[in-house]
């Protein structure tokens, strides 16, 4: 009987100190995850930021916002406007909302470089020359390819890609002359993912993460101006007149984001004064691993994603224009 007790207790003992290195192995590797994922953070906001300091003063910054009568961009307008920030609306549309008298409407159609460089001059004498630069605007016609017209992805990649580019030309000049400033740039989570019946969408997003990047490595390197920040947001689906129609995909993506919520993230990333590279998205991967996901996860992605926009119904605010 003393044999067996004392057996019996040798094992509990045993146990007790197998759990107990367990779990000291399992603290280990949570602490050891803890502070990598910290240092990459730390890492990765040195890198981004040119490990250059910058300092925003608000009551005298100049935000310029384009395509901000509505959607994404005018939740960002407001969310601005009622912090007393002043901010700069560029668009071919009216304003959809009730404008405080701290923002400013300039109706301008960003494909046309000309059309920007005067109103440029314009928002500088009425206002002020832009600080920070919000490049928002973008259109999805919602299309398979071969039942596109010339017409349809030459006014997609017209807005998300040359605009956003004459956009920069024309205003980036300015931050980069006083090294300070703030371009962000509004992509999409489908630049790093294409889905079906979107592909010039897809195309002009993922030319926009590549301008971002650019950008970003010309600031510092070629144009000597390490204090400006560059930053990229990609949003997957958000709730907006643009995607009327997206069917939700099960298990991914529902019927999208919050408009407040995608303007507040941009609005805290402004207000930080930093530079950052973030995809908006519940189900999204980091934008690094999204570009490495083996072949048969993202034609997993694909398929499931194949009909989402069946329904979409074409997105076109510059009818009237054309």
């Amino acid at each position: 009987m003393d044999h067996f007790l004392e057996s019996a207790s040798k094992l509990a003992l045993d146990h007790v100190s197998h759990r107990r290195a367990t779990y000291g192995a399992l603290l280990s590797a949570l602490a050891l995850s803890s502070g990598l994922s910290w240092i990459n953070r730390y890492l990765s906001a040195e890198a981004l930021n040119h490990g250059t300091p910058a300092d925003f003063d608000w009551a005298s910054e100049v935000v310029l916002v384009t395509g901000g009568a509505g959607g994404i961009g005018g939740e960002i307008v407001q969310a601005l406007a009622r912090r007393g920030t002043t901010v700069v609306v560029l668009d071919v549309m009216d304003l959809t909302y009730t404008a405080l008298p701290n923002v400013h409407f300039y109706p301008c159609d960003i494909t046309k470089p000309e059309a920007l460089k005067d109103v440029a001059k314009r928002i500088t004498h009425d206002v002020g020359s832009p600080t920070v630069i919000v490049a928002n605007a973008g259109i999805c016609r919602g299309k398979a390819l071969l039942d596109e017209s010339e017409q349809d992805v030459e006014l997609t990649f017209g807005v998300n890609t040359l605009g956003l580019l004459w956009t920069v030309k024309t205003f980036l000049p300015s931050l980069v002359e006083r090294n300070h400033g703030h371009l962000l740039l509004v992509a999409s989570a489908t630049g790093y993912l294409t889905t079906a019946r979107s592909i010039d969408y897809c195309a002009s997003k993922a030319a926009a993460i590549s301008i971002y990047e650019g950008l970003h490595s010309e600031v510092k390197h070629v144009y000597k101006a390490p204090a400006v920040r560059v930053s990229c947001v990609s949003p997957s689906l958000v709730k907006t007149r643009m995607f009327k129609g997206f069917k939700p995909i099960p298990g991914m993506v529902g019927s999208g984001m919050r408009l407040s919520y995608v303007a507040e993230q941009i609005t805290d990333i402004l207000y930080s004064g930093k530079a950052q590279n973030v995809v908006l998205s519940k189900w999204a991967l980091p934008p690094g691993v999204m570009r490495v996901m083996p072949e048969w996860m993202r034609v997993r992605i694909q398929d499931r994603s194949a009909s989402s926009l069946s329904e979409l119904e074409p997105h076109n605010p510059m009818a009237a224009k054309l």
